[in-house]
């Protein structure tokens, strides 16, 4: 019983303990949750207000005393409007949609108190977009109003300008009409447009239209820039069809027509030329009474080129006058130069022609060169007969001509001194080449002549083949200089070839003389070796043979000087010495 009695004093203990802290826990939450709805509540509270108090700025705007600045502005047609209507859309959103927010604001405040927190939340943001939307409709007020202010004082400052610039005008073209020659009826006529304009201009802006009076300002501004333009242009464009052009035609004309009585032509028509720029000046005037500013201005730039290009033309023939005028005296002495050094070039030749071959051109170069010669002659002539005769003459042309005629004469006398040059050593080269046949012959005579003091038993067929042909070869040269007409270049080449001929029987009359000398002179010696050393009386014999029998001395040398230096070493050489020692001592003629 007491055990039972002590369980329930437990269980009880723990029931007691257990409702505790779910008291505690409610009583916390209570807490939080009062504490949170006061926060809340205060933060709705505070938006409300701060909302309210955005309303009393706007209905408290100063937006209000800049209508009424406006409203004194004249205003009218679009701007009229446009300042009605933005000034309906402002006083309609402050009178009638801010009030409506303001009550709800008072109704919003009403719910905060009964704690509808979701509610209020979700007004609170609606009403935060409508006022981010009055403050842009404000926003946009301002500026629009602040428009129309600037509008007005940007047209009174555009008005005076225009009204400046106007009578500028004016005061220029009344003051400065003769200026401007056929021009001044257009500009006149621009001017009284222009001033017709400003007057609807003024009207506009002065009811306060600005609207309207904005775009008449464009074409006021862009017709008063032409003018202006014009104003600047023509009067230099007009002096000079008036006064500078006509002026230098004239200087062109009596510049011309004094040439032309001194004898001067010319290579174009200048009398076309200069209607052509006279027709110009005619259209630049047109273009100047029409105010095509554009067309005037190329049809003043083409005259001006066109009147250069005449000064240009005049001062060439003078120019050319004088420098033909400045070469006339050396121009002749040098073409009559050129014409003694032909005729005596042409004699020369003839002469020579008679007894000599011409091989380079000679004659034809010379013809070609008395060709151009008399062109140069002719077209000299029939200058001086033009100036002679008062005839036209173009000195331009004359003056390029003679230029290149000068070089050309120079270059002739080029040729007629190299022509010249290479036919006068005609004749001393055929003396030359009478002097070298001379010594060929007395060369191969004294060469026969050397072969004929040794008597030997005769010559190779080889040897006296090319000796009877060097021989030959000499006797052409001297029947071909003895003909009545040589050819030198000819002859020069078989002087060559047989001068080279010659050379080589030289050498082959040497070397026969000098083999058959040595030869006799080792059989001699090995005479006295024949008897001990039969190979010496074998190479003897058979030396023999080929001196007598065949006529080749150089095998019969090698023959018996081979034998003679195996028996005795160096007897050879020692002969061979000798032998050259006296040959240069008593040389062979």
């Amino acid at each position: 019983m007491g055990l039972l009695i002590r369980k329930q004093n437990v269980f009880l203990h723990r029931s007691v303990g257990l409702m505790t802290l779910i008291l505690s826990a409610i009583v916390i939450v209570a807490v939080v949750t009062y504490f949170s709805f006061f926060y809340i509540q205060r933060k709705n509270n505070s938006e409300i207000e701060e909302k309210k108090e955005q309303i009393n700025n706007f209905v408290n705007s100063t937006i209000h005393e800049e209508f009424n600045s406006t409203e004194k502005i004249k205003l009218a047609g679009d701007s009229l409007a446009q300042f009605e209507e933005t000034k309906q859309n402002y006083l309609y959103m402050v009178n009638h949609k801010l009030p409506q927010l303001s009550e709800h604001l008072t109704e919003l405040s009403d719910a905060n108190t009964h704690y509808r927190f979701f509610e209020v939340r979700r007004e609170l943001k609606l009403i935060e977009m409508k006022l981010q939307n009055a403050t842009k409709v404000e926003k946009d007020t301002k500026n629009t109003l602040e428009l129309l202010k600037k509008d007005n004082l940007e047209h009174q400052k555009k008005t005076k300008e225009l009204e400046q610039k106007y009578q500028k005008i004016r005061k220029t073209l009344l003051a400065k009409n003769f200026s401007f020659g056929p021009s001044i009826d257009k500009l006149e006529e621009n001017l009284s447009e222009i001033e017709k304009t400003f007057d609807n201009y003024s009207e506009m802006a002065k009811v306060g239209d600005y609207v309207k009076s904005a775009e008449i300002l464009k074409t006021l501004k862009k017709e008063t820039v032409l003018l202006e333009t014009a104003i600047k242009v023509v009067p230099p464009l007009y002096r000079n069809v008036k006064n500078i052009f006509p002026e230098q035609v004239t200087e062109i004309k009596d510049g011309y027509e004094k040439l032309v009585m001194d004898n001067f032509g010319f290579k174009t028509n200048f009398e076309k030329k200069i209607t052509d720029i006279q027709t110009l000046i005619a259209s630049d005037i047109v273009d100047l009474s029409e105010l095509n500013f554009d067309e005037a201005k190329t049809t003043d730039e083409k005259i001006d080129q066109k009147i250069n290009e005449a000064y240009d033309e005049l001062e060439l023939e003078i120019k050319s006058k004088k420098s033909v005028q400045s070469r006339l005296v050396k121009f002749e002495k040098f073409i009559k130069h050129a014409r003694k050094n032909q005729k005596e070039l042409l004699a020369e030749l003839n002469r020579l022609n008679q007894n000599y071959t011409f091989n380079h051109n000679e004659m034809e170069s010379a013809q070609e060169i008395n060709e151009s010669l008399e062109i140069i002659e002719k077209e000299f002539v029939e200058y001086k007969e033009k100036s002679e005769n008062r005839l036209p003459i173009v000195y331009s042309d004359i003056d390029i001509k003679q230029q290149q005629q000068v070089k050309e004469l120079g270059t002739i006398e080029e040729k007629q001194a190299k022509i010249a040059d290479g036919i006068q050593g005609l004749w001393e080269d055929e003396q030359k080449a009478h002097k070298a046949v001379k010594l060929f012959d007395l060369d191969i005579h004294t060469l026969k002549r050397n072969l004929e003091k040794l008597n030997l038993p005769g010559l190779s067929k080889e040897y006296l083949d090319y000796f009877y042909a060097v021989n030959s070869e000499i006797d052409d040269l001297a029947d071909k200089l003895a003909q009545t007409k040589i050819d030198m270049d000819e002859i020069t080449k078989l002087l060559i070839d047989t001068q080279s001929d010659l050379d080589v029987l030289s050498e082959k009359t040497n070397d026969i003389l000098d083999s058959a000398s040595l030869t006799e002179r080792l059989l001699q010696y090995a005479n006295r070796y024949r008897l001990r050393y039969p190979e010496i009386a074998d190479a003897a014999t058979e030396a023999d043979s080929l001196f007598n029998r065949e006529y080749n001395y150089s095998a019969s040398l090698e023959k018996i000087a081979t034998a003679v230096d195996n028996v005795e070493a160096g007897a050879y050489k020692k002969i061979e010495d000798d032998y050259y020692a006296s040959k240069i001592q008593t040389p062979v003629k």
